[in-house]
């Protein structure tokens, strides 16, 4: 993870005049999209991004697609609330948030299930090693990453911490459901509270392929360098793209005041 250049481009970022409420208002709601589509996807969830949008914006079912992913598209919106929420009152993070995340991420689909700690084993599919903790380790382990969590926000670099946390939860793997999407739900959180954008895995096999391989080789070694790599260089991505779209609200707007035939006053 390169961190001088992720500073130099936030400080960039941060030397243009903000978009207006309605150009912000905008570009999140394509961020959150785009969170809910890629993130189910990842998951299995045949929904694109523009059924996504239908759904989330105008409550529309999409005919032909499958209830649970319809269901699922609805909860982690909610799920997605309550994480923009939690940012805007930065806090140490506790079990009961990440619990809650869970919970809402499951609330239609498997309410039942939302927030508790799995009692069996579970294994990745389509590899031998199993790094996912043991069903009576969960419980010391969550309390373990909370404690590092409080001091790894004050002192990592704020996409490095949201890159280990995402890695460190995920590898505990303590719910029964959902732990993909609550892992990437925590990193958003990781990384908005400290003033970065939401970024978003894409689900395209390929993507998908690079997100899952790069991960496990990380937990195989115990070293989550190559994941930090990994989400640092789709934080390079995230920002020059943000760089480029204030670059151009700055021409639009002096193109706009100078191409007119009105005299200014």
């Amino acid at each position: 993870m390169n961190i001088e250049k992720l500073n130099q481009l936030k400080a960039e970022m941060q030397k243009y005049r903000p978009l207006d409420k309605d150009q912000i208002r905008a570009l999140n709601k394509n961020i959150r999209i785009e969170h809910i589509w890629s993130s189910n996807a990842i998951e299995g969830s045949k929904i694109d991004k523009f059924e996504t949008e239908a759904i989330i914006d105008k409550g529309i079912t999409i005919h032909g697609e499958s209830i649970g992913d319809v269901l699922s598209t609805i909860d982690l919106n909610e799920a997605y609330d309550y994480m923009l929420d939690l940012a805007s009152h930065k806090q140490p993070l506790t079990q009961t948030v990440i619990r809650d995340l869970n919970r809402l991420a499951l609330a239609k689909t498997h309410p039942e299930w939302g927030g508790e700690y799995r009692t069996l084993e579970v294994h990745p599919a389509k590899t031998n090693y199993n790094p996912y903790s043991e069903p009576f380790d969960i419980r010391p382990e969550m309390d373990e990453l909370v404690k590092w969590a409080t001091v790894a926000q004050e002192k990592l670099h704020p996409v490095k911490y949201a890159a280990d946390l995402h890695y460190k939860f995920v590898t505990i793997h303590p719910f029964r459901d959902g732990n993909g999407r609550t892992a990437r739900l925590l990193m958003s959180l990781a990384l908005t509270e400290n003033g970065y954008p939401v970024i978003n895995i894409m689900p395209d096999k390929d993507s998908r392929n690079e997100y899952m391989e790069v991960l496990l080789e990380s937990q195989q070694s115990g070293d989550p360098t190559k994941f930090e790599n990994l989400v640092g260089e789709y934080m390079e991505q995230t920002l020059e793209n943000r760089i480029k779209i204030l670059q151009l609200n700055e021409k639009n707007k002096e193109d706009a005041q100078k191409d007119t035939n009105f005299k200014r006053c």
